[in-house]
This record gives C-alpha cells, sequence and structure tokens, in this order.
C-alpha cells in the first residue's frame, strides 16, 4: 500500500513537471521534442490515473495524487527556471547621461540596438536587447548598477531572425 501511495505521488511529480516542459518547448515552436515529452507524460499519467480510479472511496490516494500534482507544479516551475530555455527580449529605458551603457554592453558582446525618447522628465534613451534567458538577469543587473532608475520590460519573443545573438 505504501508503495503504491508512493508511486502515484512521485508519477505525479514527474508527469506534471513533464508537461510543464512540454509547454514551454511548443511555446517556443519545438513541436517533435514536446510530443516526445507528451508521449512519456502521458503515460506516467495513465498508470498513475488507473491506480486512484479504482478506488476513488480512499481518500488518502486522491489526497496522495493530488498532492503530487501541486508539487509537480513547483518542481517543473524551478527545473524551467533552471534550463532557462529560449530567449528573452530586453527593452531599456535609461537617462540620456547613462548612455555609456550601450557602448559597455556591446564591449561584452551582447547586441543592443538604441534609439532616442522622449519621457516625462526629459529625454530618455531606449535599448533592445535580444538575448538568451540565461543572460537576461546578468544584462538587468549591469543596466541597474549604471542607472538604478532603469526601466526594463522582459519579452517572450515566439520568433526571430536575423541580427547578432551573443552565444554565451
Amino acid at each position: 500500500m505504501i508503495f503504491q501511495l508512493l508511486f502515484i505521488f512521485f508519477a505525479r511529480i514527474i508527469d506534471v513537471s513533464m508537461g510543464t516542459i512540454r509547454t514551454i518547448l511548443i511555446i517556443r515552436g519545438d513541436k517533435w521534442p514536446a510530443a516526445i515529452i507528451g508521449f512519456f507524460e502521458i503515460m506516467v499519467y495513465t498508470i498513475a490515473l488507473g491506480m486512484v480510479v479504482g478506488s476513488l472511496d480512499d481518500p488518502v490516494r486522491l489526497v496522495v495524487f493530488c498532492s503530487g500534482f501541486a508539487l509537480g507544479v513547483l518542481v517543473g516551475s524551478v527545473i524551467e527556471e533552471k534550463l532557462a530555455l529560449g530567449y528573452r527580449g530586453l527593452q531599456v529605458t535609461v537617462d540620456m547621461e547613462n548612455a555609456h551603457i550601450v557602448d559597455e554592453l556591446r564591449e561584452e558582446g551582447y547586441p543592443v540596438t538604441c534609439w532616442e525618447a522622449k519621457g516625462k522628465l526629459g529625454s530618455k534613451l531606449v535599448l533592445n536587447i535580444i538575448t538568451k534567458r540565461i543572460l537576461a538577469d546578468k544584462i538587468t543587473d549591469q543596466v541597474y548598477a549604471c542607472d538604478p532608475n532603469a526601466f526594463v520590460v522582459y519579452m517572450e519573443p515566439k520568433y526571430f531572425q536575423g541580427g547578432y545573438i551573443k552565444k554565451k
């Protein structure tokens, strides 16, 4: 009995985590890897569900099944953050006096396109940067170190072509 409960619990953690990764892959347009993960995800889910459906009068199994799902959501989110799949678009607005950040970012190999803008409090510089997700926080930290009042927006680009992307 205890082994069945543990199996149900861990099966749900695994299948929900796989579902999180599958969803991210679909959003990115990676259909084939998503389909392969989906195959194994539904196999694990079906086995776990089969162990619960026949005993809906056993509230312990149901609670274990639901608890595994909840923990699977958390585990899947942590895995996805660590993998940092894909790219992130950053739109950064800095005060014009901090324009040197453009040269600093470019010297480090980051692709930066910029243009002048007018904000409520005067002239601004808008930077457009597309980078690997794993590098986005590093760039943001560097921007805030230079201009603590910078305005940074993270975007999730689904498709882009051309331009320059930093490899590391």
